[in-house]
């Protein structure tokens, strides 16, 4: 649903698929199965199902994750990716962290156990787990209506009748013992298709830029797209132009 503001870009010249990740939306939600490995295999399903060979594959975040994952593991499937995410790694020489191996080691301890700890956050009705949503981006200046209809979408009801947000406590905590341990660096080099890495013109981070340039220079064919004002991940649902 993020990204129903971008599909009348395309729809006149593409056939334009969007899909739910493993554990979003209304996909299926198991406890296993989050590697970005897995993802994309995932998404070879989905490409098999609807008999598509070949396609163009655009991902944020995550899903940028799954597209340097596809174009590696199955090259002859993907024409081209645009990313918008999947930038440094969490360590190893493309990171943007700065302590040692062994503090990296005990902060990722901290935010496992952080989120398998933490309170699953219900609301009685779906109404007032909108309201929450609202207020939180409001704070922002980012609630509007594709922003609403994404996380109208992607509310997950539970057994007694009670919605918490998308992604479960679960699902999360699989992904993020992953997600600590990739290296995309070990991606980039091996990708054949051209890329397209997505960022914010206006970003000032010396070590993120440094990063950011030597992912591009190890990948065979890739190019860096400058934004203005690009926030991730979901700069497109935030500009809209006002009415004339």
């Amino acid at each position: 649903m993020m990204w129903q503001r971008v599909v009348s870009y395309f729809q006149d010249q593409y056939r334009v698929i969007l899909v739910d990740l493993r554990g979003h939306g209304k996909s299926y939600a198991p406890a296993s199965g989050y590697h970005m490995d897995n993802l994309a295999l995932d998404v070879i399903d989905v490409m098999n199902h609807l008999f598509i060979e070949k396609t163009h594959i655009i991902g944020s975040s995550l899903g940028a994750e799954v597209g340097l994952s596809l174009v590696v593991n199955h090259p002859d499937r993907v024409i081209s990716l645009i990313l918008d995410g999947a930038m440094n790694s969490e360590y190893g020489p493309y990171r943007l962290w700065e302590g040692t191996r062994e503090e990296f080691e005990q902060h990722v301890v901290a935010r496992l156990e952080k989120i398998r700890n933490a309170p699953e956050v219900t609301f009685s009705t779906l109404e007032a787990f909108m309201e929450n949503c609202q207020t939180m981006y409001e704070k922002y200046d980012w609630w509007n209506p594709y922003v609403t209809d994404m996380e109208r979408y992607g509310a997950r009801e539970l057994a007694d009748g009670s919605y918490t947000k998308g992604i479960s406590k679960q699902s999360n905590a699989a992904y993020m013992q992953n997600y600590f341990q990739f290296r995309f660096e070990d991606y980039y080099p091996k990708e054949q298709c051209p890329i397209l890495m997505l960022v914010n013109k206006d970003q000032e981070d010396d070590r993120e830029k440094s990063v950011l340039l030597g992912l591009k220079y190890l990948a065979v064919n890739a190019e860096i797209g400058e934004v203005a004002g690009w926030e991730h991940p979901y700069l497109w649902m935030l500009r809209i132009k006002p009415a004339k």
